[in-house]
């Protein structure tokens, strides 16, 4: 037995969180079949944008390589006897510098707190940045994580983050200069 249930997010940056989907709908097949809600996803502040400087350069605009923003995902979330399965969709928005050199791999992460320090408990992915290729936009699909549930576990127990991966000085630089 499955149902699938679409989420979808715009971002709200105020809080720190930019999105927290948390949907319930009735099933097509039978008014009396409620789907659960999926498991909210969210996106810090401290971890949606990355702006890469060369290396060992000053923090100026002018040694930028690039710079990367989570921008919003989209998905659906499909609950089996056992789990749920997230399918999602992340935009990110890129804008190449004055100091790129070339194609550059931008890591991300999709996390689940409750599991960590296990490795299910973190995903890092990564896309590629092209090179001089100013202004885009960049969608990785298909981004995967699946929920094991125990009898009667509500899958919206559980929390979802996407972020980019951060150096801790990154991570500084963010804390810094946050995304508005």
């Amino acid at each position: 037995m499955f149902n699938r249930l679409s989420f979808r997010a715009t971002p709200l940056k105020k809080a720190g969180v930019l999105a927290i989907p948390v949907l319930a709908a009735l099933s097509g097949c039978g008014a009396d079949k409620i789907i659960p809600p999926c498991p909210p996803v969210r996106i810090d502040n401290a971890t949606a944008a990355l702006v890469k400087f060369k290396d060992g350069a000053a923090q100026d605009m002018n040694n930028m390589e690039f710079r990367a923003e989570v921008v919003g995902y989209k998905g659906e979330c499909l609950f089996k006897d056992d789990r749920v399965e997230l399918s999602m969709d992340i935009d990110f928005a890129v804008e190449t510098g004055p100091a790129a050199t070339g194609a550059t791999k931008v890591p991300y992460f999709v996390a689940i707190p409750q599991f960590f320090p296990r490795p299910e408990g973190k995903n890092v992915l990564e896309f590629t940045v092209p090179a001089k290729g100013g202004s885009q936009r960049i969608r990785e699909s298909n981004v995967r994580a699946v929920i094991p549930l125990k009898k009667d576990e509500p899958a919206v127990s559980y929390d979802i983050y996407i972020g980019l991966q951060l150096t801790p000085a990154q991570l500084e630089y963010n804390r810094a200069h946050p995304v508005r």
